[in-house]
């Protein structure tokens, strides 16, 4: 599954724009094999190529991209798979191959692009190293800003990815049995959406007793720790389709209806998710997503993992995490308006509410894209407790 010319082509306008903008002769944009390959967002965006190693790609302001792959014999493949026709190793020195690159092309002005902004996380230093003899700029969050507001064709990608998390998290719920373990249950899941063409990007969980609750988020590492009946278990599911991802969250219950104390915090959960998800539209703002979400708050519930983050190809703002806490306890005051939220962004709403001692909690969320009068779900699983029989 490919990009039509052109939306490739839209995404080099914009490329280049951001290089007029900012007076440079090239970007250098680099990605590397974390998250399941999706380290690799911003070359992918202008290559298609999700490398499993490392990657640089070199744009001029005129002329044509370079792919530099970071393993010789990944080479053949990536030619094939690449929408960039110039495909190269990048050798056991990339930063000295990059360089070379931009001396061959005349470059004095670089913008280097990195994995992602919100951490900091660029090239590799030794790699920059070599670069020292240009005039560089980093525009790492410049160029995130360019892929925020999602193309048509972008957003039927996500949902064909939203699908595949769905399928996940419907698998899940007919094969958690008693005695079954959560590693599994993680190779069960997986495996049900990669025969479909998916690719892993996250799938966390976490069982336990609903009467015995020892946790507040899905865990990272499955364990061997085997299903019993009455236990719940915490998710957070997101499968990829050519490198674009839907996300999903949904507590699943073995053999029992919720208990009352989890029923409650199902219900702010939802309460929570419905009143963001339809004060999320254009020009909105961060601040009025943690206003909408206050029922947390006023029910004497923390949350822990973020209320809202932008997602669909890598993890950046908008974004609220769990400093909003403060404003529904009274301790922070009104929270000021933050950044303001566009039509077409791929937003995912993940109200995670969690009892103060932290041992209990769930999260009820889904992939949205925001459109003028609210955020429309991508996903089709129904937001109400699952119970596997």
């Amino acid at each position: 599954m490919t990009f039509s010319p052109d939306e490739m082509a839209r995404r080099y306008a914009l490329a280049r724009g951001l290089m007029d903008e900012r007076g440079l002769d090239a970007l250098v944009l680099f990605g590397n094999s974390g998250v399941n390959r999706h380290n690799n967002v911003n070359p992918f965006w202008l290559s298609e190529y999700l490398d499993m190693h490392h990657c640089y790609v070199v744009l001029p302001r005129e002329g044509e991209a370079t792919l530099f792959v970071g393993l010789a014999n990944h080479v053949p493949n990536a030619r094939e798979v690449a929408r960039i026709e110039d495909v190269a190793w990048g050798g056991y020195d990339p930063g000295a191959t990059v360089a070379a690159k931009l001396r061959d092309l005349g470059t004095s002005a670089v913008g280097l692009v990195g994995v992602n902004a919100t951490w900091g996380v660029g090239m590799p230093y030794a790699h920059f190293e070599r670069l020292r003899e240009f005039e560089t700029t980093d525009v790492t969050r410049e160029f995130g800003l360019l892929r925020l507001v999602k193309s048509g064709e972008e957003i039927e990608r996500l949902r064909g990815a939203a699908e595949l998390a769905d399928l996940a998290i419907m698998t899940l719920q007919r094969e958690a049995k008693p005695g079954r373990t959560e590693q599994e249950l993680v190779a069960i899941v997986e495996d049900s959406y990669r025969r479909r063409g998916g690719h892993v990007r996250i799938t966390f969980l976490r069982s336990m007793p609903m009467d015995e609750p020892d946790g507040c988020l899905p865990a990272q590492n499955p364990t061997t720790r085997a299903l019993a009946k009455g236990d719940v278990i915490l998710t957070e599911f997101s499968a990829s389709l050519d490198g674009y991802s839907g996300q999903v969250h949904r507590p699943v219950f073995v053999q029992a209806e919720p208990t009352a104390a989890w029923q409650r915090m199902f219900d702010v959960a939802k309460q929570a998710y419905d009143a963001v998800a339809s004060g999320m539209h254009a020009g909105s703002t961060e601040g009025d997503a943690i206003r909408n979400a206050s029922v947390i708050g006023e029910c004497g519930y923390a949350i822990y993992d973020d209320l809202i983050h932008a997602y669909g190809t890598d993890y950046t703002p908008p974004l609220v995490d769990r400093s909003c806490v403060a404003y529904w306890n009274g301790s922070a005051g009104d929270p000021p308006a933050g950044r303001t939220i566009e039509r077409d962004m791929a937003i995912v709403v993940q109200p995670n509410p969690i009892t103060p001692d932290e041992r209990m909690g769930l999260q009820l969320g889904a992939l949205t894209v925001v459109r003028d009068d609210r955020a429309e779900c991508l996903h089709g699983i129904p937001f109400e407790p699952l119970v596997a029989a």
